[in-house]
């Protein structure tokens, strides 16, 4: 996991120059601060917008909002580690290397091959994958597939369960890899389209 740490000097504040806001910046997590000044100490999370598109909710409230939190195995943790690495990448229809781009298929192969995990190359065939998880937000753990029906013909979309009610997926409309949440407008546009759920790694 990767970590920016971006330090920015108070000068607008009389007396506080050399008072510097620390603000430590992760895909993973949600951003956090810490600032002294005099005897004065600060720290605490802070909202940033959007990271990888969406913005990373904390557990409590994933929990509030009714997602329970599942600490991710080590393999999905190193699965979701790959998968965050080409937030951004741009889609392609067809695409399954980051050079060219991603479908949504592609990106999930692509991911899941480089930890050994060989899939089928459409969302179709990957849906046979592995073994049946209920097809609820609830029963998913990190790591998971989430195989959608958009357009009322069969499975045509594929997302990797990311924890904590957030995807990870090669999304056409978007343009590009990203994350979604699942209480957000779109999160719950593909929630009605939910499926089916495999579940393609092993506990370790």
């Amino acid at each position: 996991m990767r970590r920016r740490a971006v330090l920015l000097a108070l000068g607008a504040l009389p007396g506080c120059a050399r008072a510097p806001i620390r603000l430590d910046v992760s895909p993973l997590r949600a951003p956090s601060f810490r600032a002294g000044m005099g005897p004065l100490r600060l720290a605490g999370d802070v909202a940033l917008g959007r990271i990888g598109g969406v913005r990373k909710p904390s557990s409590a409230t994933a929990e509030r909002r009714g997602v329970p939190s599942t600490a991710a195995t080590a393999s999905a943790a190193r699965v979701l580690a790959t998968a965050n690495r080409y937030i951004g990448t741009r889609y392609r229809y067809g695409g399954e290397r980051p050079a060219e781009g991603f479908d949504c298929s592609g990106f999930v192969q692509y991911v899941f091959g480089r930890h050994g995990v060989e899939l089928p190359r459409t969302s179709a065939l990957q849906a046979g994958a592995g073994r049946a998880v209920p097809a609820a937000i609830g029963a998913l753990r990190p790591g998971d597939l989430m195989f959608f029906d958009t357009e009322g013909h069969g499975i045509d979309h594929v997302a990797i369960y990311a924890g904590d009610g957030r995807i990870v997926h090669a999304a056409s409309g978007a343009g590009q890899v990203r994350y979604d949440e699942v209480d957000t407008d779109r999160g719950e546009w593909l929630l009605e389209r939910f499926v089916a759920s495999r579940r393609v790694l092993g506990g370790a």
